[in-house]
Protein backbone atom coordinates (compact mmCIF):
# COMPACT_ATOMS: atom_id res chain seq x y z
CA UNK A 1 0.00 0.00 0.00
CA UNK A 2 1.45 3.60 -1.36
CA UNK A 3 2.39 5.77 1.94
CA UNK A 4 -0.15 8.19 3.48
CA UNK A 5 1.30 11.15 1.73
CA UNK A 6 0.54 9.42 -1.59
CA UNK A 7 -3.01 8.15 -1.05
CA UNK A 8 -5.99 11.10 -1.62
CA UNK A 9 -7.17 12.69 1.48
CA UNK A 10 -10.19 10.32 2.36
CA UNK A 11 -8.10 7.14 2.09
CA UNK A 12 -6.71 8.29 5.14
CA UNK A 13 -9.26 9.77 6.89
CA UNK A 14 -9.05 7.54 9.57
CA UNK A 15 -11.55 9.96 12.34
CA UNK A 16 -13.64 10.63 9.96
CA UNK A 17 -15.45 13.44 8.22
CA UNK A 18 -17.64 16.05 10.39
CA UNK A 19 -20.50 18.00 8.08
CA UNK A 20 -21.31 21.42 10.08
CA UNK A 21 -24.15 23.48 9.62
CA UNK A 22 -26.45 26.10 10.20
CA UNK A 23 -29.98 26.47 10.37
CA UNK A 24 -31.71 23.13 8.15
CA UNK A 25 -29.10 21.15 6.72
CA UNK A 26 -29.01 22.50 2.87
CA UNK A 27 -29.19 19.39 0.29
CA UNK A 28 -25.52 19.51 -0.43
CA UNK A 29 -25.04 17.86 3.23
CA UNK A 30 -27.06 14.77 1.94
CA UNK A 31 -24.68 13.95 -1.03
CA UNK A 32 -21.63 15.03 0.73
CA UNK A 33 -22.15 12.45 3.81
CA UNK A 34 -23.12 10.04 0.56
CA UNK A 35 -20.25 10.51 -1.32
CA UNK A 36 -17.90 10.13 2.17
CA UNK A 37 -19.76 6.72 2.95
CA UNK A 38 -19.22 4.92 -0.48
CA UNK A 39 -15.35 5.43 -0.21
CA UNK A 40 -16.28 4.02 3.34
CA UNK A 41 -15.46 7.13 5.25
CA UNK A 42 -17.19 7.32 8.50
CA UNK A 43 -19.47 10.30 8.33
CA UNK A 44 -21.28 12.25 10.78
CA UNK A 45 -23.44 15.36 10.26
CA UNK A 46 -23.37 17.77 13.51
CA UNK A 47 -25.26 21.43 14.36
CA UNK A 48 -23.48 24.16 14.54
CA UNK A 49 -23.12 23.88 18.16
CA UNK A 50 -21.01 21.49 17.77
CA UNK A 51 -17.77 22.52 16.00
CA UNK A 52 -15.36 22.72 18.41
CA UNK A 53 -16.02 19.37 19.33
CA UNK A 54 -15.73 18.68 15.05
CA UNK A 55 -12.38 20.55 15.37
CA UNK A 56 -10.66 18.44 18.06
CA UNK A 57 -12.42 14.96 17.00
CA UNK A 58 -12.57 14.80 13.14
CA UNK A 59 -9.50 14.69 10.56
CA UNK A 60 -11.24 16.96 8.73
CA UNK A 61 -14.49 19.39 8.89
CA UNK A 62 -16.76 20.32 6.03
CA UNK A 63 -18.61 23.64 6.98
CA UNK A 64 -22.24 24.03 4.78
CA UNK A 65 -22.70 27.64 4.44
CA UNK A 66 -21.12 31.03 3.42
CA UNK A 67 -17.15 31.63 4.01
CA UNK A 68 -17.90 34.74 6.30
CA UNK A 69 -19.82 32.78 8.81
CA UNK A 70 -17.49 30.09 8.50
CA UNK A 71 -14.40 32.47 9.29
CA UNK A 72 -16.83 33.82 12.57
CA UNK A 73 -17.56 30.79 13.43
CA UNK A 74 -13.98 29.37 13.54
CA UNK A 75 -12.03 32.14 14.43
CA UNK A 76 -12.18 31.68 18.44
CA UNK A 77 -11.91 27.77 18.13
CA UNK A 78 -8.64 27.17 16.69
CA UNK A 79 -5.65 26.39 18.57
CA UNK A 80 -2.94 26.30 16.12
CA UNK A 81 -1.86 25.11 12.29
CA UNK A 82 -0.03 22.04 13.93
CA UNK A 83 -3.38 20.47 15.28
CA UNK A 84 -6.15 22.28 13.51
CA UNK A 85 -7.99 19.79 11.12
CA UNK A 86 -8.40 20.96 7.49
CA UNK A 87 -11.54 22.69 6.99
CA UNK A 88 -13.24 22.77 3.70
CA UNK A 89 -16.04 25.62 3.29
CA UNK A 90 -18.82 24.28 0.04
CA UNK A 91 -21.69 26.98 -0.48
CA UNK A 92 -25.00 25.36 0.12
CA UNK A 93 -25.60 24.60 -3.67
CA UNK A 94 -22.51 22.51 -3.75
CA UNK A 95 -21.15 24.27 -6.12
CA UNK A 96 -17.58 25.60 -4.85
CA UNK A 97 -15.81 23.61 -2.37
CA UNK A 98 -13.15 26.13 -0.50
CA UNK A 99 -9.94 24.93 1.72
CA UNK A 100 -10.00 27.55 4.48
CA UNK A 101 -8.15 25.86 7.40
CA UNK A 102 -4.66 23.31 6.13
CA UNK A 103 -5.02 23.85 2.58
CA UNK A 104 -1.26 21.90 2.96
CA UNK A 105 -2.83 19.73 5.39
CA UNK A 106 -5.22 18.61 3.39
CA UNK A 107 -7.61 20.77 2.67
CA UNK A 108 -6.90 21.49 -0.94
CA UNK A 109 -6.96 17.52 -1.81
CA UNK A 110 -10.32 17.42 0.14
CA UNK A 111 -11.77 19.98 -1.76
CA UNK A 112 -10.83 18.21 -5.48
CA UNK A 113 -12.10 15.11 -4.70
CA UNK A 114 -14.96 16.45 -3.10
CA UNK A 115 -15.61 18.43 -5.88
CA UNK A 116 -15.07 15.54 -8.13
CA UNK A 117 -17.37 13.70 -6.61
CA UNK A 118 -20.28 15.81 -6.72
CA UNK A 119 -19.88 17.85 -9.77
CA UNK A 120 -18.48 21.53 -8.38
CA UNK A 121 -15.31 23.39 -8.60
CA UNK A 122 -12.33 23.68 -6.40
CA UNK A 123 -11.20 27.09 -5.29
CA UNK A 124 -7.71 26.65 -4.85
CA UNK A 125 -5.47 29.90 -3.65
CA UNK A 126 -2.29 27.96 -2.54
CA UNK A 127 0.57 27.23 -4.76
CA UNK A 128 1.19 23.48 -5.50
CA UNK A 129 2.05 21.31 -2.62
CA UNK A 130 4.80 19.58 -4.91
CA UNK A 131 6.68 22.94 -4.04
CA UNK A 132 7.20 22.18 -0.37
CA UNK A 133 7.62 19.84 2.25
CA UNK A 134 5.13 17.39 4.21
CA UNK A 135 4.71 19.24 7.14
CA UNK A 136 5.87 17.81 10.73
CA UNK A 137 2.25 16.68 12.23
CA UNK A 138 1.84 14.92 8.51
CA UNK A 139 4.83 12.77 8.86
CA UNK A 140 3.61 11.52 12.49
CA UNK A 141 0.71 10.78 10.99
CA UNK A 142 2.28 9.24 8.16
CA UNK A 143 4.56 6.71 9.99
CA UNK A 144 2.49 6.35 13.10
CA UNK A 145 4.87 8.38 15.62
CA UNK A 146 4.40 11.18 17.86
CA UNK A 147 7.71 13.69 18.38
CA UNK A 148 7.62 15.88 21.03
CA UNK A 149 6.63 19.33 20.40
CA UNK A 150 10.20 20.80 20.98
CA UNK A 151 11.69 18.44 18.15
CA UNK A 152 7.92 18.89 15.79
CA UNK A 153 9.16 22.92 15.96
CA UNK A 154 13.32 21.86 15.19
CA UNK A 155 12.06 19.97 12.01
CA UNK A 156 9.76 22.89 10.86
CA UNK A 157 12.43 25.35 11.62
CA UNK A 158 15.09 23.08 9.04
CA UNK A 159 12.29 22.63 6.43
CA UNK A 160 11.17 26.01 6.86
CA UNK A 161 15.48 27.09 6.25
CA UNK A 162 16.15 24.94 3.63
CA UNK A 163 17.62 22.30 5.76
CA UNK A 164 18.14 18.73 4.83
CA UNK A 165 16.17 16.59 7.10
CA UNK A 166 16.36 13.10 7.01
CA UNK A 167 14.56 10.01 8.19
CA UNK A 168 16.59 7.07 8.74
CA UNK A 169 15.40 3.65 8.14
CA UNK A 170 13.05 4.14 5.36
CA UNK A 171 13.67 3.21 1.46
CA UNK A 172 11.38 6.59 0.46
CA UNK A 173 10.63 9.65 2.42
CA UNK A 174 8.04 12.17 1.84
CA UNK A 175 8.53 15.23 -0.19
CA UNK A 176 11.22 17.65 1.84
CA UNK A 177 12.75 14.99 3.51
CA UNK A 178 15.23 12.30 2.68
CA UNK A 179 15.84 8.78 3.22
CA UNK A 180 18.59 7.71 5.43
CA UNK A 181 21.22 9.91 7.77
CA UNK A 182 23.62 11.97 7.05
CA UNK A 183 21.75 15.25 7.69
CA UNK A 184 21.78 18.35 9.99
CA UNK A 185 18.32 17.25 10.88
CA UNK A 186 17.60 13.19 11.51
CA UNK A 187 14.47 11.94 12.53
CA UNK A 188 14.44 8.02 13.68
CA UNK A 189 11.09 6.39 14.26
CA UNK A 190 12.06 4.71 17.74
CA UNK A 191 11.71 4.79 21.19
CA UNK A 192 15.12 5.08 21.46
CA UNK A 193 17.30 6.98 19.25
CA UNK A 194 20.91 8.49 19.29
CA UNK A 195 22.22 12.09 20.48
CA UNK A 196 20.98 14.66 18.44
CA UNK A 197 18.21 12.89 17.12
CA UNK A 198 14.97 13.49 16.70
CA UNK A 199 12.48 10.44 18.01
CA UNK A 200 9.42 10.28 16.59
CA UNK A 201 8.21 7.20 19.17
CA UNK A 202 6.23 4.73 17.44
CA UNK A 203 1.96 4.53 18.36
CA UNK A 204 0.83 1.63 20.27
CA UNK A 205 -2.87 0.34 18.77
CA UNK A 206 -5.36 -0.66 20.27
CA UNK A 207 -8.03 -2.69 18.64
CA UNK A 208 -11.87 -2.55 19.57
CA UNK A 209 -14.14 -4.89 18.02
CA UNK A 210 -18.36 -4.95 18.33
CA UNK A 211 -19.88 -7.69 16.45
CA UNK A 212 -23.05 -9.83 16.28
CA UNK A 213 -23.80 -13.57 17.73
CA UNK A 214 -23.51 -14.59 13.96
CA UNK A 215 -19.71 -13.45 13.82
CA UNK A 216 -16.87 -15.90 13.42
CA UNK A 217 -13.63 -15.74 14.74
CA UNK A 218 -12.14 -15.92 11.01
CA UNK A 219 -14.61 -12.53 10.71
CA UNK A 220 -13.36 -10.97 13.32
CA UNK A 221 -9.83 -11.86 12.61
CA UNK A 222 -10.17 -9.95 8.87
CA UNK A 223 -11.42 -7.27 10.52
CA UNK A 224 -8.58 -6.54 12.81
CA UNK A 225 -6.26 -6.91 9.21
CA UNK A 226 -8.52 -4.75 7.20
CA UNK A 227 -8.34 -1.93 9.67
CA UNK A 228 -4.66 -2.33 10.08
CA UNK A 229 -4.28 -2.27 6.62
CA UNK A 230 -6.06 0.69 5.92
CA UNK A 231 -3.63 2.46 8.79
CA UNK A 232 -0.38 1.08 7.15
CA UNK A 233 0.35 -0.72 9.92
CA UNK A 234 1.36 -4.11 10.87
CA UNK A 235 0.57 -6.87 14.06
CA UNK A 236 3.75 -6.30 15.88
CA UNK A 237 2.16 -2.25 16.42
CA UNK A 238 -0.68 -3.93 18.49
CA UNK A 239 -0.95 -4.10 22.09
CA UNK A 240 -4.25 -5.40 22.25
CA UNK A 241 -7.68 -6.66 20.49
CA UNK A 242 -10.43 -5.61 22.85
CA UNK A 243 -13.92 -6.01 23.77
CA UNK A 244 -17.07 -7.07 25.68
CA UNK A 245 -17.30 -11.12 24.25
CA UNK A 246 -14.75 -13.35 24.34
CA UNK A 247 -14.62 -14.60 20.95
CA UNK A 248 -12.42 -11.15 20.80
CA UNK A 249 -9.39 -13.11 22.55
CA UNK A 250 -9.76 -15.93 20.80
CA UNK A 251 -9.41 -13.62 17.45
CA UNK A 252 -6.28 -11.92 19.23
CA UNK A 253 -4.82 -15.38 19.89
CA UNK A 254 -5.38 -16.48 15.93
CA UNK A 255 -3.54 -13.08 15.33
CA UNK A 256 -0.57 -14.10 18.21
CA UNK A 257 -2.13 -10.76 19.89
CA UNK A 258 -2.74 -10.03 23.09
CA UNK A 259 -6.36 -9.61 24.41
CA UNK A 260 -8.44 -7.78 26.47
CA UNK A 261 -12.07 -8.87 27.33
CA UNK A 262 -13.78 -5.95 29.41
CA UNK A 263 -17.25 -6.13 31.44
CA UNK A 264 -19.31 -3.70 29.70
CA UNK A 265 -19.77 -1.52 33.46
CA UNK A 266 -15.68 -1.41 33.06
CA UNK A 267 -15.93 0.35 29.89
CA UNK A 268 -15.46 4.19 29.41
CA UNK A 269 -18.36 6.21 27.33
CA UNK A 270 -17.28 9.59 28.32
CA UNK A 271 -14.51 9.96 25.84
CA UNK A 272 -15.34 13.07 24.09
CA UNK A 273 -14.46 11.78 20.40
CA UNK A 274 -16.60 9.04 20.68
CA UNK A 275 -19.07 8.35 17.42
CA UNK A 276 -23.04 9.48 17.96
CA UNK A 277 -24.75 6.25 20.07
CA UNK A 278 -25.36 3.35 18.04
CA UNK A 279 -29.49 2.67 18.97
CA UNK A 280 -28.65 -1.23 18.14
CA UNK A 281 -25.73 -1.15 20.83
CA UNK A 282 -27.84 0.80 23.16
CA UNK A 283 -30.70 -1.58 23.00
CA UNK A 284 -28.14 -4.77 22.79
CA UNK A 285 -25.48 -3.80 25.54
CA UNK A 286 -26.63 -0.46 27.37
CA UNK A 287 -23.48 0.57 25.67
CA UNK A 288 -23.44 3.37 22.84
CA UNK A 289 -21.15 1.21 21.28
CA UNK A 290 -18.18 -1.06 21.63
CA UNK A 291 -15.88 -0.58 19.36
CA UNK A 292 -14.51 2.86 20.34
CA UNK A 293 -15.36 2.37 23.85
CA UNK A 294 -12.89 -0.62 24.56
CA UNK A 295 -10.09 0.58 22.38
CA UNK A 296 -10.29 3.17 24.22
CA UNK A 297 -10.44 2.06 27.55
CA UNK A 298 -7.91 -0.55 26.86
CA UNK A 299 -5.38 1.94 25.68
CA UNK A 300 -5.82 3.86 28.67
CA UNK A 301 -5.58 7.56 29.74
CA UNK A 302 -3.85 9.97 27.54
CA UNK A 303 -4.97 8.07 24.05
CA UNK A 304 -6.65 8.86 21.55
CA UNK A 305 -9.43 7.67 18.59
CA UNK A 306 -6.66 6.80 15.66
CA UNK A 307 -9.54 5.05 13.45
CA UNK A 308 -13.39 5.85 14.27
CA UNK A 309 -15.22 2.59 14.05
CA UNK A 310 -16.03 0.94 10.47
CA UNK A 311 -18.19 -2.15 9.76
CA UNK A 312 -17.20 -5.07 7.98
CA UNK A 313 -19.82 -7.44 7.57
CA UNK A 314 -21.18 -9.00 10.85
CA UNK A 315 -18.04 -6.95 12.67
CA UNK A 316 -17.39 -3.09 13.68
CA UNK A 317 -13.96 -2.19 14.12
CA UNK A 318 -12.20 0.74 16.18
CA UNK A 319 -8.40 1.40 16.78
CA UNK A 320 -7.03 3.60 19.72
CA UNK A 321 -3.74 4.99 19.88
CA UNK A 322 -1.03 5.53 22.78
CA UNK A 323 2.58 6.72 22.73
Amino acid sequence: MPRAWRRPFLETAWRGVAIVHTGEAPPVVSRIKGVLELSGVPAHVLPVGDLARALRCYDAVIFAGAVGGAVRLLCPLLRGKEVDPPVVVVDREGRFFIPLVGAHRGANKLAEELASAVGGTAVITTAAEAAGALPPEELERALLCKMSREDRLRVAAALRDGREVCVAGVEEAPPGYRPGEGCETVIRRARECREGEVCCRPLRLYVGLGFTSTASVGELVEAVRKALEDLGADLSAVGAVTSIKPEAAEAARALGLPAAVFKPEELRVDWECLSPASRKALEVSGLPGVAEPAALTAAGPGSYLLYRKRVFGCVTVSVAAAV
